[in-house]
């Protein structure tokens, strides 16, 4: 195909990503993002790349992690040093891609809101559109399927706090609580500040405000300041459909974070790659290569939380305790083809066994 003409709506990972990777090639990329590239950050900023197909980033490191502290009923120290596992600073970070996308000739509009109404019009001036736009996305509800993002995300809440969080070291931390289907997370910003939040995964209604007064209390960090409060909703299951006519589907706005933890800027990033690789094929391809690539890691994701969601709080500390003494937990950590196999036969036997 003909070099092409790329509007990418949306200036998070996934846009930034197909952006760059499309403009790399010689198409002509316009990219519009709604408000400003870098600011409304409403993640919990933790940068894991299980595949090792992106490496470290290219700004915005913070650290390393070293450890993934898991607390239940007791508290276990997973040592994450061998994976592809940083704190990011999201802003400085995207406002870097947004550098990049410049210098590779992408033309950047911020402030700059496309409305279902518009796809129309924008369908026939560009040869493709790229949909970065997040969950529900701008062509979901020109097309009529907000709805599936509602019925499949998770929700969050989260407070960014000042304070003294030394003692979590170059580590992220996590906890299960009873009676929730997901986890409360403090990855600190650095040793005075931190990003401590709880997600519900479960179909249950949950009072996540409430649930995270409980974590502060239950962490120490009830006497500490909040700067800033967010919240949101984590698709956790990918489209059935990521092509609508000249339309491909990124990141959020393909359902593209796990149903394990609720993280996808790697995956947000994979699939800029891919979109922008399938337009010289004409977007053919770019449902099926995406697939073959993220389905094995999601099945294996898919598998943890729906073992997860039938444990319940105090089978998930048996099952935690196993794992770490056994080295199993690796097969979540590293999901390649045998792992998937190893981890379905052990979920099959926790199936019947719980």
């Amino acid at each position: 195909m003909a070099l092409a003409r790329v509007l990418v709506v949306g200036g998070g990972p996934a846009g930034l990503s197909a952006a760059i990777n499309a403009a790399r090639v010689g198409h002509q990329v316009r990219l519009v993002e709604k408000d400003r590239i870098g600011e409304n950050i409403r993640c919990a900023e933790g940068f894991f790349d299980p595949l090792k197909k992106l490496g470290k980033p290219s700004a915005g490191v913070k650290f390393k992690v070293e450890k993934l502290i898991v607390s239940i009923k007791n508290t276990y120290e997973i040592d994450v040093r061998k994976l592809n596992l940083w704190r990011l600073d999201r802003r400085e970070w995207q406002k870097s891609l947004a550098a990049e996308a410049l210098e590779e000739g992408v033309v950047i509009e911020e402030n700059c809101p496309v409305f279902p109404k518009d796809l129309e019009v924008l369908k026939k001036d560009y040869d493709f559109i790229i949909d970065a736009s997040g969950a529900p996305s701008v062509t979901s509800r020109a097309y009529g399927f907000s709805d599936f993002y509602k019925q499949n995300c998770g929700k969050t809440v989260q407070f960014v706090m000042e304070g003294d969080f030394s003692h979590i070291g170059n580590n992220f931390k996590v906890g299960l609580l009873p009676g929730l289907f997901g986890y409360y997370w403090i990855f600190p910003k650095d040793r005075n500040s931190a990003n401590v939040g709880v997600g519900n995964f479960g179909r249950e209604p949950v009072k996540l405000w409430n649930l995270l007064e409980q974590v502060l209390e239950r962490e120490g960090l009830s006497g500490y300041r909040v700067v800033r409060e967010l919240g949101g909703i984590c698709p956790v299951r990918m489209l059935p459909r990521l092509t609508y006519d000249n339309i491909l589907l990124v990141g959020d706005a393909a359902g593209l974070t796990s149903p394990l933890h609720g993280g996808g800027i790697d995956m947000a990033l994979l699939s800029g790659i891919y979109a922008a690789k399938s337009i010289v094929m004409g977007g053919k391809f770019y449902e099926k290569n995406l697939r073959k690539l993220l389905l094995p890691r999601l099945e294996i994701e898919l598998a943890a939380s729906r073992m997860w969601e039938k444990l319940g709080f105090d089978k998930m500390e048996e099952l935690v305790n196993k794992l770490v003494k056994t080295g199993l937990y690796r097969l979540l950590l590293n999901p390649t083809g045998l792992n998937i196999l190893l981890f379905r036969t052990f979920a099959r036997i926790l199936h019947y066994y719980p």
